[in-house]
């Protein structure tokens, strides 16, 4: 059924059809034939073409989310295990809440070369499927970035910052570098001197800022780390396979700061499994402050991704 069959039924023109359901409501039709018309439309089960509308409106009402990195597979034993961003979900919840204030939805697209090989972001902003777009942990060599603010197309870039044209950017980021600081300096007041480093992976602007924060803020004590991890990353088996690498070398330290809190249980459990307790012989700090339940609490600083999330998601929209 089409909207001229509904409104010849209703006794009402095409435009009122239209008019009735228009959010927030429209001025130029009454609350009571309003409802009156969605009664009836309800009865017929008629909703308009959502296509139909957004060519009128100019506008989607939906918000794309970029990311590069959902999920990880780790080799543990000849068995995969999927693992999961927790701060990639944390900002995906705070973006869809922040966006629902607004009335509009989230779109998740993942940047991948197939994705960048197609110009797949370039019709996605050429063709106004949506009316913005948040980025995820864009690193440096992302040019498609660079291509999308070319568009004129809102744009916010989330927990990420030192890739092309970001300047011209607005962007919601987090102090990685005073919370790895922070947490350092805590290392050093627990006395200790002979400090390993799980490196981060460098690609990114975080994992970047939290090793210039290790070293600086050892450097200003008149400290050098006792050993650097030949790897970066930020994964389990990561934190696992590095910490291999340490004990293999045989150097003598107290505290591994690792790249990030999920690295760090990998360094945890392979000391354990060496014979080593955390912390009494060896400390184990982590970074990102996610919730793990149990005895064992490793220090770490929050880095507030809902929170970008949500501030992203309401930058975009206004």
């Amino acid at each position: 059924m089409n909207i001229k069959e509904v409104a010849e039924l209703a006794g009402v023109s095409v435009a009122s059809i239209s008019r009735a359901f228009q959010e927030p409501p429209s001025p130029y039709i009454s609350k009571k034939q309003r409802e009156r018309i969605l009664k009836i439309c309800e009865d017929l089960q008629y909703y308009p073409d959502i296509n139909s509308q957004r060519l009128n409106a100019k506008r989607s009402n939906t918000i794309a989310l970029l990311s590069r990195h959902v999920t990880e597979q780790e080799e543990f034993g000849g068995k995969g295990i999927k693992t999961f961003d927790y701060n990639f979900s944390a900002v995906i919840m705070g973006a869809q809440i922040a966006l629902a204030e607004y009335g509009r939805s989230l779109q998740l697209v993942l940047v991948n070369d197939a994705f960048l090989a197609d110009r797949r972001h370039l019709k996605m902003a050429r063709s106004r499927m949506v009316d913005g777009l948040l980025i995820w942990g864009a690193i440096e060599s992302d040019h498609y970035v660079t291509e999308l603010l070319r568009e004129k197309l809102p744009v916010v870039l989330l927990s990420t910052n030192g890739v092309p044209d970001s300047e011209n950017c607005s962007s919601v980021v987090a102090d990685e570098y005073g919370g790895m600081s922070m947490l350092v300096q805590a290392a050093l007041g627990a006395g200790h001197r002979r400090i390993a480093i799980l490196e981060p992976g460098r690609s990114g602007s975080a994992g970047a800022e939290r090793m210039r924060a290790m070293i600086d803020t050892l450097g200003r004590a008149g400290c050098t780390p006792a050993w650097i991890s030949p790897g970066n990353g930020f994964n389990y088996h990561f934190g696992r396979e590095m910490t291999v690498e340490l004990l293999k070398s045989k150097v003598s330290v107290s505290c591994v700061i690792a790249s990030n809190d999920t690295a760090a249980w990998g360094c945890i459990a392979e000391l354990r499994n060496a014979g080593y307790r955390v912390p009494e012989d060896i400390s184990v700090i982590g970074a990102d402050g996610i919730p793990v339940p149990g005895d064992l609490v490793v220090d770490s600083f929050h880095l507030p991704s809902y929170e970008i999330g949500v501030e992203g998601a309401r930058m975009l929209c206004r």
